[in-house]
């Protein structure tokens, strides 16, 4: 079944409203979507007011093109780890690194949003994004897979940051590791652009689990 997990609309940095996006995905032939809008810390994150006009117009596009739309939310991953969630029933939390930052402190950062916020979040973001290079140590990379797996956290198959690298999944390919799939779009001739993601997932993680059948 052909998803996609990572949507962002208007309500934060995308350009496109929820029908424009629900009409493209329909389009598209994806069955699955979730439209994940920047959470409180990004400077046009959404609130609980726009939580509540978005959820109404999610609602709405659902019945029109008669796809399934997840509501949820990007969160930036905070120097202490924490993540800024607003009062809000989320379907899916996405956690994710957006600034450049010495190797040490993005692997700290991770490993604690997922030892203190494994209950809360759902998807590691973009992880080793080539857009926020921020270095690599791969004996940590074991750590974080450790850590997905212990707190039932999946990896994030991103298309638009082609993340996480190649050598990262070989690393995950004998795990059962449950994974998403996402575009990142913000625009709205990205959404269902998730090809590449689904041929790493088939090549590498054929021991993987789909978040899709765990939400």
């Amino acid at each position: 079944m052909k998803f996609d997990l990572h949507i962002h609309s208007i309500y934060s940095d995308g350009t496109a409203t929820v029908d424009q996006i629900a009409r493209r995905a329909k389009e598209m032939g994806l069955k699955v979507i979730a439209i994940v809008d920047h959470s409180l810390e990004h400077r046009r994150g959404i609130t609980e007011d726009k939580l509540k006009r978005r959820q109404m117009e999610i609602e709405k596009a659902k019945d029109v093109y008669g796809i399934e739309i997840l509501s949820g939310i990007e969160c930036g991953i905070l120097p202490d780890g924490e993540i800024a969630l607003p009062n809000f029933e989320f379907d899916v939390v996405i956690a994710s690194i957006h600034d450049i930052m010495r190797t040490e402190e993005y692997y700290y950062r991770i490993k604690e949003c997922l030892k203190k916020n494994g209950d809360r979040i759902h998807v590691l973001g973009h992880l080793h994004s080539e857009m926020f290079n921020c270095g690599r140590d791969f004996t940590q990379d074991v750590e974080i897979i450790d850590l997905l797996l212990e707190y039932d956290v999946a990896l994030e198959i991103n298309s638009l940051h082609h993340a996480p690298p190649i050598d990262f999944l070989d690393m995950c390919s004998n795990k059962p590791i449950k994974y998403s799939i996402g575009s990142d779009a913000h625009t709205i001739d990205r959404v269902g652009d998730v090809s590449w993601c689904f041929e790493m997932a088939r090549r590498f993680l054929k021991r993987g689990k789909p978040i899709l059948n765990h939400i």
